[in-house]
This record gives structure tokens, sequence and C-alpha cells, in this order.
């Protein structure tokens, strides 16, 4: 068996595996000073750190708030920060108890404390307080499903349009057809690359008008109508 004097005094010079036998050595931990603790904490393997905190819970051993929000810096376990935030004792400032919300310390454990030292409650209109979050969440996915709803109303309105155009442009086609069904002549299109058999000049067809056909000659100057039988096709 050791003292915490004894310890203190040489677990800088050992092991990792020195301390942790040692540390089951202790027999007087509880006459400890928590500052000692504290500084041997933050030396030590934060397993071992952990290890010999639970002992000084064990032995009620209470820690000032400060040293536990110092504490909180570099010790991972939230459960036994929390044991430790409980069990403290005063006194508390408005920066240390800032600390310690910062440092996964309870939301339930920090209201304790600011009402305890008539202190401002860090999360006191805060959107993670409880039921404040949900709430919002809840007014999100309300807006989401309503932003939803408008954009299906405003796809089907739009498919709907869309159904309408190709209705009409397909009846433009149709008539489009229809014309250019009619506006043949003798085998002639409006479009065909032909020439004028007693001139022998080329041109292009671009309008016929029952039996008269409309060409706009090569030489872009002239644009001339004909009949059927005096044009051919030009290839």
């Amino acid at each position: 068996m050791m003292t915490w004097k004894q310890f203190y005094d040489g677990y800088l010079c050992w092991s990792d595996s020195t301390v942790s036998s040692r540390l089951s050595q202790i027999s007087d931990l509880q006459n400890a000073d928590t500052t000692e603790i504290v500084d041997c904490c933050q030396c030590i393997d934060e397993a071992l750190a952990r290890r010999l905190l639970r002992k000084a819970e064990k032995v009620q051993l209470s820690f000032t708030y400060a040293q536990v929000a110092e504490l909180a810096a570099f010790i991972g376990d939230e459960e036994l920060l929390n044991t430790l935030a409980i069990a403290a004792t005063g006194p508390c400032t408005q920066e240390v108890l800032e600390e310690l919300n910062n440092n996964e310390i309870r939301d339930d454990v920090i209201t304790n404390i600011a009402k305890r030292y008539n202190l401002q409650d860090p999360n006191e209109g805060a959107i993670w307080q409880p039921g404040v979050l949900q709430k919002q969440i809840d007014d999100l996915a309300e807006s989401a499903g309503q932003l939803a709803d408008n954009l299906n109303r405003i796809n089907k309105n739009l498919e709907k349009q869309k159904r309408k155009k190709k209705s009409g442009w397909f009846a433009f086609l149709g008539v489009l057809g229809d014309s250019n069904r009619a506006k043949s002549s003798s085998g002639f299109r409006v479009g065909d690359h032909v020439r004028v058999k007693y001139r022998g000049q080329e041109g292009t067809i671009i309008d016929i008008n029952e039996n008269l056909i409309m060409v706009s000659l090569d030489d872009g100057k002239h644009v001339d109508s004909y009949e059927a039988s005096e044009l051919e096709k030009a290839w």
C-alpha cells in the first residue's frame, strides 16, 4: 500500500503500467488535494486518469466547478464528467458555467447550477432547449411538405400545358402536311431543285399555286413562275 503523497511524488517517473499498478495501492485518496488530482490527470494516460477520478468519486471527494470544467477539456467520459459536476462544490462563476456547458455537461445539470448560484442559464432561449428544437424541426417538416405539394401542383400544370402544346403542334403539322401535299404539281414539291428547260437556268421551288410553280433562280436576282411542263428536276 502507498499514500497519495507517495504516489503524487513519484508518478511522473513511472511507466503507464507502474502507474496503473500503484493506482490500486493508494490507501488514503480521500485525504488528497483535488488540485493535485487534476494535475495528475493531465499528465497520465486518459484511461488511467478516468480510473483515478472514479476512485476519487468512490471516496466522495468533491471537485470545484472550475476543476470539473478543466477536466472536461481532456476527459472524454461524459457520464463521469456529469457525475463530478453534480457533486461539485462552489463557488461557480458565469464563465465557468459557460465552460461546463461547452464541454459535455447535460443541460439539466447546467440549469440546476445556474439556479443554485443565480447565474444566467446559457441554454435559456437556445434552439436546442427541450421542445424548442423539436418545434422548429416540425415547422420545417410542415414547410417542406407544403413546398412539395406546391411543386407537385406546378408539375401537373406544366404537364397539362405541354400536352396542350403538343396537341396544337401536331394539329399545325397536320395542316402543314396537308398544305405541302396540296402544294405539289406533277411530281414537284416546294424545296425541289429544278431546271428551266428552255433557258437552262436552275433554281429552287419556293411556292406552288395550282398549276404555277414559283422558282427562285440560283442567280439570286430573279423569281419567276412556270408551268410544270417547263421544268425538270435538277440533281
